[in-house]
């Protein structure tokens, strides 16, 4: 079963040669992983770190790659980087600075590579945004018109949709004015679908994203365990019941299915605080974005595993039957994170 190899792979990696190791490290989302087509699912399977003792291996034979697991071999596809990582915008920035290939079709950029809460001491722990930044791989903000460049090389390539993020730069706006100015200049050059992602905002902040472009949204709580929030993400504990009230703010302006939120588990939560959590997310419509912690290097938890194949399978079966039950589809998301499905087998295991 697809989704079965595929949600190994998040959980244990693979050992890839070194000629095939080729991957982000750091920045605002799961780094540290080589994209890979499994069949028709785009996967971003862990190289670095953990991954280095996975039993599962990469392999290169004749021309062709293969996924050796359990004495198993599957057939995948590697993805290369795209043309337009080498191409300069008009004012002579490198490309690859300002945005990324997200596997195949998805384009992703972190607006500001900065984040008020690391300014605080009260960042996400397993968050590596500004590290990217230190170690001189993209730049600290990204202009609407390098945006609008990049996006218009990227769409050329065959890519059609964008994710936009950001570190959080202040506490009244999050970035949210950021974001529109950013979908706008996309919108306005390509055919794209954005994806915006932000902390808890105003009803007024998300309606201007949406009225400049962005075609869904995601409010990342990151754990549905406020225990587990407090310790991990000290900065957004506090705001813990605003995520509610921002979905269902979200929901009336985006629309069913263009509502999400990350859930990244092998925090420590507690098990059924978590599955209570998914339910209330998908009572109100709500898609559950379940992903496997990604340790990276130099942030507080680069030491922790991601969890065991078989726990992650029952938050995603789990997952699935709570949006069934009540009418989400995430098949049908425009835009971002759950259109791609790279960092998690939800979608694998929703379609069957």
């Amino acid at each position: 079963m697809e989704a079965t190899l595929k949600n190994r792979l998040l959980c244990l990696g693979m050992r890839a040669p070194d000629n095939l190791k080729e991957g982000r490290k750091w920045g605002a989302g799961p780094a540290g992983g080589r994209y890979v087509l499994l069949h028709d699912s785009v996967t971003n399977v862990p190289i670095f770190g953990f991954a280095e003792d996975s039993p599962i291996h990469l392999l290169e034979r004749d021309g062709n790659h293969y996924v050796s697991d359990r004495g198993e071999e599957t057939k995948v596809n590697l993805l290369d980087n795209p043309r337009f990582y080498d191409l300069p915008t008009s004012d002579g920035v490198r490309m690859r600075m300002i945005a990324l290939a997200h596997g195949n079709r998805c384009l992703g950029s972190t607006v500001y590579q900065r984040c008020v809460r690391w300014e605080r001491g009260d960042q996400c722990k397993f968050c590596g945004i500004e590290l990217s930044l230190k170690h001189g791989t993209t730049m600290e903000l990204k202009r609407p018109h390098h945006l609008a460049e990049v996006a218009e090389a990227a769409e050329d390539e065959h890519f059609n949709h964008v994710t936009l993020t950001t570190g959080t730069p202040n506490l009244k706006d999050k970035g949210s004015r950021m974001l529109s100015s950013a979908t706008e200049a996309v919108k306005d050059n390509t055919k794209m679908r954005v994806h915006v992602q932000i902390e808890p905002v105003a009803e007024e902040e998300i309606e201007s994203m949406h009225s400049a472009g962005a075609d869904s949204i995601g409010i990342h709580i990151e754990s549905l365990d406020r225990a587990t929030l407090r310790r991990v993400c000290p900065g957004k504990a506090g705001e813990y019941n605003l995520y509610f009230k921002a979905w269902e703010d979200a929901l009336d302006i985006f629309g069913p299915n263009q509502v999400s939120s990350y859930i990244i588990l092998g925090l420590g939560e507690e098990r059924n605080e978590t599955l209570a959590g998914i339910d209330r997310m998908c009572e109100r419509g709500v898609i559950p974005f379940i992903v496997p912690l990604r340790p990276l290097e130099e942030t507080p938890l680069q030491d922790l595993v991601p969890p065991r194949p078989e726990v992650m399978e029952e938050y995603y079966l789990y997952a699935c039957e709570s949006m069934r039950e009540h009418g989400i589809d995430p098949t049908k998301n425009l835009a971002g994170c759950v259109r791609c499905g790279g960092c998690s087998a939800l979608m694998d295991y929703y379609r069957g």
